[in-house]
């Protein structure tokens, strides 16, 4: 029994419109100030903790993903990509299927590649306490991490009863962490989870904030491989015999039936599919800061967390004039001079073919822009 990474990053990143497009999305980007794209940044973190990292995406981006990866020890088939969008449950039952037909007995983590982590050893901690306990159990775990705000456009889980004794904490058959790593694994905190709520209102946030008992959903996740396609198969026959005929069909190299076979699958997330319906689950409680990044305000915030912007709270990027400006994101990728003048709060984006401009507390709505545009047929800006 291995153990192997799995690395999401197919989305889209529609919230970053008008710099994340259907070509260029967030993770094939370097959006947090290090220069490195978030895929990348991703890869390299999970390097020195598994036997194997596969690469989970669509095709359209599979050689965009290739080519953020060059140069890296990965295997021939590092790249994983559905033949066409199907959300994280398909995708991921797919990338399960087709480890396991090598390695019927794997243990798995999936990680987000478009997040940013400011703590690697305390990451890769979590990562692997969460790949433990679903050793240790024979169940499923996710990784949970303590709210620092009251956020409206996150996930949360929520923990049951007192800590799991660490004593019974095991490290994964084939993980590559050292001992420190594995006694920092061995003692982060883990429970059995009482259940998912999705985006809450902002009183219910400030609840779940101030009881201590919800942790907000990072969408780190881990399984043995046979236990993740007995929930699938729970949860969807059909879906679980089907993603398992595309592995095996590629594996025979027949990749137009695997696509055929493939196009007929309807999306789903892999949290309502599985993880919210299981009663196999533990979640530990991670140390480190987290941003999924989603949000102008969220690269606005974790840009001047990691010391970058002026004493009036700006990040500026690229040709940019601000005068008595404060708390506000402003990019200037399109070529030309950006100028705010008496503006608190503000994102201002350009990119040469668009321009957004919008208050850093409603940047969530950005995807309806993305929405209206799609809904308009102008899919060029897309």
């Amino acid at each position: 029994m291995g153990y192997h990474v799995l690395v999401l990053a197919g989305g889209s990143g529609t919230r970053l419109w008008p710099l994340s497009r259907a070509g260029v999305p967030k993770h094939l980007m370097p959006l947090d100030g290090s220069g490195v794209t978030l895929l990348r940044a991703t890869v390299d973190r999970m390097l020195p903790l598994a036997d194997s990292i596969h690469v989970v995406t669509t095709a359209p981006q599979a050689e965009a993903c290739r080519g953020a990866l060059a140069g890296l020890s990965l295997p021939p088939d590092a790249v994983i990509a559905e033949p066409g969008a199907k959300g994280t449950g398909p995708a991921l039952g797919l990338a399960t299927a087709w480890i396991a037909q090598e390695d019927p007995e794997a243990l798995i983590s999936s990680v987000h590649a478009d997040s940013h982590i400011d703590d690697g050893d305390g990451y890769r901690a979590a990562v692997l306490a969460a790949a433990g306990w679903a050793m240790v159990t024979e169940g499923l775990a996710t990784v949970g991490v303590s709210p620092s705000y009251p956020s409206t456009g996150l996930g949360y889980v929520a923990v049951d009863g007192p800590p799991l004794a660490p004593e019974r904490w095991r490290s994964p058959n084939g993980a590559q962490a050292g001992t420190a790593q594995r006694e920092s694994a061995a003692a982060v905190p883990a429970f059995r989870a009482a259940g998912f709520v999705e985006k809450p209102s902002l009183e219910v946030a400030q609840g779940y904030v101030a009881g201590g008992r919800h942790l907000w959903n990072s969408g780190l996740f881990a399984w043995p491989a046979p236990i993740f396609q007995e929930e699938l198969a729970a949860a969807d026959p059909g879906l679980a015999a089907r993603v398992s005929e595309v592995a095996a069909a590629r594996r025979r190299g027949e990749e137009d039936r695997a696509t055929s076979l493939y196009g007929d699958i309807q999306p789903v997330a892999v949290d309502t599919l599985i993880f919210e319906r299981t009663r196999r689950l533990t979640v530990v409680r991670g140390s480190f800061s987290w941003s999924d990044l989603g949000t102008f305000a969220d690269l606005h915030d974790t840009r001047r967390h990691t010391g970058e912007g002026d004493a009036a709270g700006n990040i500026l990027e690229g040709d940019v004039v601000a005068l008595d400006a404060a708390n506000s994101f402003v990019i200037a990728r399109g070529g030309r001079l950006v100028t705010v003048v008496g503006v608190d709060g503000l994102a201002v984006v350009d990119s040469g073919d668009a321009l957004l401009v919008i208050p850093l507390d409603q940047t969530q709505r950005v995807k309806e822009v993305v929405e209206r545009l799609r809904a308009e047929g102008r899919t060029d800006l897309l």
